[in-house]
C-alpha cells in the first residue's frame, strides 16, 4: 500500500522536478521562436544537432544512471558519507573523461556525424556552426549531469530546480542579445544561440559542483582508494550500461527515424522538431514523476521494502496516465494556435496540427514507460527494459515508421504512428514485468 505520507514524500521530490522541466521546455520554446524569427531552417538545423548530441549524451548515461540507482540504494540503506565518495570519484573521473573524448569527437568528426542524420543541403551551414560550438563543450554538460544525479539521488531536488533556472535565464537573456545582435553585440544568429546555450550550461555546472561539495558531501577526500573505485565502477556499470544501452538504442532508432523525416522534405522535418517541442509539455509531468517515483523506490530497495516500492509504483503509473491523457485533450484543442507560435508556414501548421492528434497513441504508452522504466532500474532490474526495448524500438519505432509513413505514403503522420506502437508496446511488456514482482528478488541479494 501507498500511505499518505509517501504520496506526500513523492510530491516533495517530484513538484520541484516538474517545475524544472515547465521552465526548461518554456524557456526552450522561446529560445526556438527567437531562432525561427531568424530563420525556419535555423530551427531544423538545430534540432537535428541535438539529436547527434543527445547520442553522446546517452553513453555517459552509463555513468549517470548507475551512479543514481547506487547512490539512492546506499542511501536507503543508511551508508555513511565516507562509503559514498568513492562512488562520487568513480562516476565524476570516468564522466569528465568520456566528456572530453566526446567534445573531440564533435569538434572532428561533426561533418561525418551530420552524415549519418540524412541532413538536408540547406541545414548543413547552420548545423555545423551549432555542432562546433556546443559540441566543443559537451565535458561541461556531462560533468553538470554527475552533479545533477547525485544531488537528487539526496532528495534535493529544489536545488537543482534553482539551478535549471538561473541557467534557463542566463540563456534566455544571451540568446536575446547575441541572435539578433542588441546592446551592441554583433548579431550571430546561430552562433549566438550556440554560445548562450554553452555559458548557461558552464554556470549550471559551477553552481551544482558548488552545492554538492559544500552542503552534501563537505570535506570530500579527493585521495584515490582503488579498490574501493574498483567496485563502486564495478557496480556502475553493471546497472548503468544496460539501461544506457536502452537510451543509445533509442537515440539510434531516433536517428533514422529522423533520417526517414528528412528524406520526406524540408517541411516535415520543420514540422517534426516544432511538434517535438509541443508534446514536450504532455509527458514533462510524467518524467518528473517517474524521477521522483526512481529515487523512492531506490530508497525502498536500499530499506529492503518491497511493498512500499510496488504501492508507490503503482500509484504514479495511473497518476500520469490520466495527467498525460487530460493534457493531450487540452493540447488537441488548441493545436493549430500552438503551432501558430512557431511559424507562419500554413503548410508546417497543417502538418504539425495532424501529427498532435496521432500523439494521443504514443503518450498512451509513454506515460506509463517514464514511471516503470525508471522504477525497474531503481529495484536494479535494468537488463529487461533493454532487451524489450531492442525488439520494440527497431520493430515499431523503424519498422513501422518506414512501412507507414514511408512505404504506405501517410507521411510524419505514419511516423508517428510507429512511434506510437513501440511507446504501447514497451508499456504492456514493462507492466507485465513489474507486475509479477521478479525484481524483488534481487532486494535480498544487496548487501
Amino acid at each position: 500500500m501507498t500511505t499518505l505520507e509517501n504520496k506526500k514524500q513523492l510530491l516533495h521530490l517530484t513538484w520541484p522536478i516538474f517545475l524544472e522541466a515547465i521552465l526548461f521546455s518554456v524557456i526552450g520554446s522561446v529560445d526556438t521562436i527567437m531562432l525561427s524569427g531568424y530563420a525556419d531552417n535555423a530551427v531544423g538545423a538545430v534540432g537535428a544537432v541535438n539529436q547527434v548530441l543527445s547520442l553522446f549524451q546517452v553513453i555517459s548515461n552509463i555513468i549517470t544512471t548507475g551512479t543514481g540507482i547506487l547512490c539512492a540504494q546506499y542511501i536507503g540503506a543508511g551508508k555513511t558519507q565516507n562509503q559514498k565518495q568513492p562512488l562520487v570519484l568513480a562516476a565524476l573521473l570516468v564522466n569528465t573523461g568520456l566528456g572530453i573524448l566526446f567534445s573531440a569527437a564533435a569538434l572532428f568528426l561533426g561533418d561525418a556525424l551530420l552524415t549519418m542524420v540524412n541532413i538536408a543541403p540547406e541545414l548543413r551551414g547552420y548545423a555545423k556552426e551549432y555542432l562546433s560550438i556546443v559540441g566543443g563543450f559537451l565535458f561541461v554538460q556531462m560533468l553538470a549531469m554527475t552533479f545533477t544525479v547525485i544531488i537528487r539521488s539526496h532528495g534535493k531536488t529544489r536545488a537543482t530546480m534553482v539551478f535549471s533556472l538561473l541557467m534557463n535565464l542566463c540563456n534566455l537573456a544571451l540568446n536575446y542579445v547575441l541572435i539578433y545582435g542588441k546592446l551592441g553585440a554583433p548579431a550571430l544568429g546561430v552562433s549566438g544561440a550556440a554560445i548562450a546555450t554553452v555559458v548557461s550550461k558552464c554556470l549550471a555546472c559551477g553552481m551544482a559542483g558548488i552545492y554538492l561539495f559544500v552542503k552534501i558531501l563537505p570535506g570530500m577526500s579527493w585521495r584515490p582508494q582503488w579498490r574501493a573505485l574498483g567496485g563502486c565502477m564495478r557496480g556502475i556499470l553493471a546497472y548503468g550500461s544496460p539501461a544506457a544501452g536502452e537510451q543509445i538504442s533509442y537515440t539510434l532508432s531516433k536517428i533514422v527515424v529522423l533520417a526517414m523525416v528528412n528524406d520526406i522534405s524540408v517541411t516535415a522535418a520543420n514540422a517534426y522538431n516544432y511538434v517535438n517541442i509541443v508534446v514536450s509539455y504532455v509527458y514533462l509531468f510524467s518524467m518528473a514523476l517517474g524521477q521522483g517515483t526512481s529515487i523512492m523506490v531506490g530508497w525502498d530497495v536500499g530499506k529492503k521494502q518491497p511493498e512500499s516500492a510496488k504501492g508507490l509504483c503503482r500509484f504514479s503509473v495511473n497518476t500520469a496516465f490520466l495527467f498525460s491523457m487530460g493534457a493531450m485533450v487540452v493540447l488537441s484543442l488548441v493545436r493549430r494556435p500552438t503551432m501558430d507560435l512557431f511559424t507562419n508556414d500554413t503548410a508546417i501548421i497543417e502538418l504539425g496540427a495532424s501529427v498532435i492528434l496521432a500523439n494521443f497513441l504514443l503518450e498512451a504508452g509513454r506515460s506509463r514507460n517514464l514511471v516503470l522504466v525508471n522504477s525497474l532500474r531503481a529495484a536494479g532490474d535494468v537488463a529487461f527494459p533493454l532487451y524489450v526495448g531492442l525488439i520494440s524500438m527497431w520493430l515499431f519505432s523503424v519498422g513501422f515508421s518506414w512501412l507507414l509513413g514511408i512505404r504506405l505514403g501517410l507521411g510524419l503522420v505514419g511516423i508517428w504512428l510507429g512511434l506510437g506502437l513501440d511507446e504501447c508496446f514497451r508499456a504492456i511488456a514493462m507492466q507485465i514485468r513489474w507486475n509479477r514482482g521478479s525484481w524483488m528478488r534481487r532486494i535480498g541479494k544487496l548487501s
